[in-house]
């Protein structure tokens, strides 16, 4: 997704003359369009707080945190589309607690937290109890599974940082579908360039129509991840690179985000159960998963 230089390799860069184009992004939200204006500042600060102390990351589900100003920011851009304030919000999948940073933003209605971790979905009701938020809910719920019947139709907003295999994001992307409430309703997920190929995309996005969405928007390159021991834990990506490498300093890993909204009467892909194992989480394209 992204590589950095060092100043010697910097010094070949400008040898070479590849250094007469200028980074035209914008330096102040590194292009993302977006900075913490308040009540997000605020946020930012109180969230930072609360993170230090989740539960650290497992290979067993795929997680990978994004920074907290990425979770802070995912909020943002769902305000300045009117899908925050006021709204029913569910997160599926929510390893980055962004559920709890919409909460300390007192903005949502409704907050729904989907998640198949156990300790997660602990955290989060513990936090929600401490904090006195009656409107956080979290549930323990394996995505395989058919959505729980009193979750359908349920929410206006819904965002997802979903497993990248193909039948992986469908079935995200579909259990997210049958909760939101109809046409209008909105929904955001992320996805890389790392461990999704344009074929892949192009495919995604076919499914997307035909589920009824309208793409309204794609910001690229907008959430940076946490990624840890990728050396040490025997990462595709660290196996793959053309050097020796040692455990990133920075955030190397970066994904899109994707506005969506329903033009249609939904229709998800899968509404029943799905019997998938590892292959939920891995192909042949993944680079920051394990393949066991």
């Amino acid at each position: 997704s992204r590589f950095v230089i060092t100043p010697a390799g910097r010094q070949k860069v400008e040898a070479l003359g590849l250094d007469r184009v200028a980074d035209p992004q914008c330096e102040t939200c590194g292009g993302r369009g977006h900075v913490l204006r308040p009540p997000f500042d605020r946020v930012l600060a109180e969230f930072r707080e609360i993170v230090a102390m989740r539960p650290k990351a497992t290979t067993d589900f795929d997680q990978g945190y994004v920074t907290p100003e990425t979770t802070v920011l995912r909020l943002a851009l769902m305000a300045q589309h009117g899908d925050l304030a006021g709204r029913d919000l569910l997160l599926l999948g929510d390893d980055d607690l962004t559920g709890i940073a919409a909460a300390l933003s007192g903005l949502p209605r409704r907050i729904c937290v989907l998640d198949v971790d156990e300790r997660i979905v602990q955290f989060v009701r513990d936090v929600a109890r401490d904090r006195g938020w009656q409107n956080v809910q979290a549930e323990v719920y394996d995505v395989r599974e058919p959505l729980p019947a009193h979750l359908r139709g349920q929410f206006d907003t819904f965002f997802t940082d979903p497993v990248e295999t193909l039948k992986g994001i469908f079935l995200f992307l579909s259990r997210c579908t049958e909760a939101l409430r109809g046409p209008g309703a909105a929904g955001y997920f992320g996805l890389s360039y790392l461990e999704a190929s344009w074929q892949k995309w192009r495919q995604i996005q076919q499914g997307l129509l035909e589920m009824g969405y309208a793409i309204t928007e794609m910001r690229g390159a907008w959430q940076d991840y946490l990624l840890e021991e990728i050396v040490a834990r025997g990462y595709p990506v660290a196996k793959m690179a053309p050097v020796p490498v040692e455990e990133p300093d920075v955030a190397f890993y970066t994904s899109t985000v994707y506005r969506l909204e329903l033009a249609e009467e939904p229709r998800p892909i899968y509404t029943g159960r799905v019997e998938l194992g590892r292959e939920l989480y891995y192909d042949e394209e993944a680079a920051v998963t394990l393949p066991e």
